[in-house]
């Protein structure tokens, strides 16, 4: 099995045990936020000298109670199987899973300058009008971009920058050709 394959193989193992998509993406959540504001806690879980049975006493110690018996033994079945790194993406994976089984689509937004939530539900309505599906935009300032914006989904990027404009009226500068013996005079 691929690397690539690992988190959506579990996620979608994830999706099929689960009885409430919602409540299981909302308990992975909370347990990535957790990781996530303990880092050490989480190094915990990958450092190998520490025996697996003491992992999986703290693990259900941690989160026995606070989140379902079918998310709690998930988390336990990723670290028998030395998988619980992959949990970030693993849950990346479900909410994508969630998502399409919704007709959601999540979509990158880079622009600059920022887009307001005004410009945010007009776009929002122009891609929900052009794909047939709900979007939820994750918009990200960049200004590298110079102007405009740039939407991010799938394998599908719509760039509406400055910077891409300028580099194709530079790009069909540099392909246009002098005639050859012509001379300029200021």
């Amino acid at each position: 099995m691929s690397y690539s394959a690992i988190p959506k193989t579990y996620a979608a193992a994830f999706a099929g045990a689960s009885s409430s998509l919602e409540e299981a993406e909302q308990e992975l959540d909370s347990v990535l936020q957790i990781l996530n504001l303990e880092p050490q806690f989480g190094d915990f879980f990958e450092t190998p000298s520490v025996a697996r049975e003491d992992k999986e006493k703290v693990l259900a110690k941690t989160f026995q109670g606070k989140v379902s018996e079918i998310t709690l033994n998930f988390l336990q079945v990723l670290l028998a199987r030395g998988r619980f790194s992959f949990l970030p993406e693993i849950h990346e994976a479900f909410k994508e899973e969630l998502d399409r089984k919704a007709g959601r689509i999540r979509a990158k937004v880079n622009s600059y300058p920022a887009l307001d939530d005004s410009q945010l539900a007009k776009l929002r309505d122009l891609l929900k009008e052009k794909f047939k599906s709900d979007f939820i935009l994750e918009a990200k300032e960049d200004p590298s971009l110079i102007g405009g914006f740039v939407v991010r989904f799938h394998d599908l990027a719509i760039d509406s920058s400055m910077k891409s404009q300028l580099k194709k009226v530079r790009q069909a500068l540099l392909e246009r050709k002098l005639p050859v013996g012509v001379m300029y005079e200021n």
